[in-house]
């Protein structure tokens, strides 16, 4: 190889390394920055649940019906779940309930504490007493393995109080009064969402949930939205400008080095 050859190798090696990666992966995985989010956040149906951890109805939606939504719905990336709180005045224990979940999940451990409490009501081990009850969630605290100091100084940190209140303020605002409550939201629906009251069977959850899925547009035969070719254009715009960039790039250093070569 001469030299010549050699330094327009070397040339073109430079320029390759050198090109921008202009178009990213619009398919990449998004980490679902909502811990008390279930699924996958782009999934084409939301349900956003209002609950109370002390309300039988409540309760009754968990152990009948949530397992076979979370299985045929939620884990399939049909739905994606949001669960927030609305401990109704009659239920003390449950707002102190919803600190201890809101607080574990500070530690990362919103759903195994969300579940334990369920649970823990469900089987009569909680409930009425917030004292009592408090004394319990303590106790769930440890089964998690949380750190207890952390979660003591979360739950009597007046934020979570405040937080809890402004998820009762939201279920205000959107005309919910009693649990459970949810809003179910899909593309092109009603801008606030259909309303669904009550512990609903999954019957109901299927016909309901099934019926937005087959009015969705085939995402492989639907033309791409206004924003998305503009994305599309704007990608292509900087892939032909990026070429370009290269083009002269390279041909300046061959230029250069045939110079070099000829004297």
């Amino acid at each position: 190889m001469t030299i010549y050859h050699r330094h327009a190798a070397i040339a073109l090696l430079i320029c390759l390394l050198s090109v921008p990666v202009w178009m990213t992966s619009r398919t990449q995985a998004q980490g679902n920055a909502d811990p008390r989010g279930l699924g996958d956040p782009d999934a084409p149906l939301v349900i956003i649940e209002y609950s109370d951890y002390e309300c039988p109805a409540c309760a009754s939606f968990v152990r009948d019906a949530k397992p076979q939504l979370i299985a045929e719905y939620i884990e399939t990336g049909k739905v994606y779940y949001l669960y927030r709180d609305n401990p109704l005045p009659q239920h003390p224990a449950g707002r102190v309930a919803a600190a201890y979940a809101h607080c574990a999940a500070q530690q990362g451990q919103f759903w195994p504490m969300h579940r334990r409490l369920f649970q823990g009501y469900i089987d009569g081990e909680w409930g009425g007493n917030p004292s009592a009850s408090e004394r319990v969630f303590r106790q769930y605290g440890d089964e998690i393995g949380l750190d207890a100091s952390a979660l003591q100084e979360c739950v009597r940190d007046p934020a979570t109080d405040q937080a809890i209140a402004a998820d009762i303020e939201e279920a205000r605002n959107r005309g919910l009064r009693g649990t459970p409550a949810y809003i179910l939201r899909w593309p092109g629906g009603p801008e606030r969402g259909d309303v669904l009251t009550g512990a609903q069977s999954f019957g109901t959850w299927r016909y309901l949930l099934d019926e937005r899925l087959g009015a969705q547009p085939d995402p492989t035969t639907a033309a791409p939205a206004l924003g998305e070719q503009a994305s599309l254009f704007l990608y292509l715009a900087l892939g032909a400008a990026g070429g370009l960039v290269v083009l002269v790039a390279g041909g300046s250093v061959l230029w250069w080095v045939a110079r070099r070569s000829r004297r």
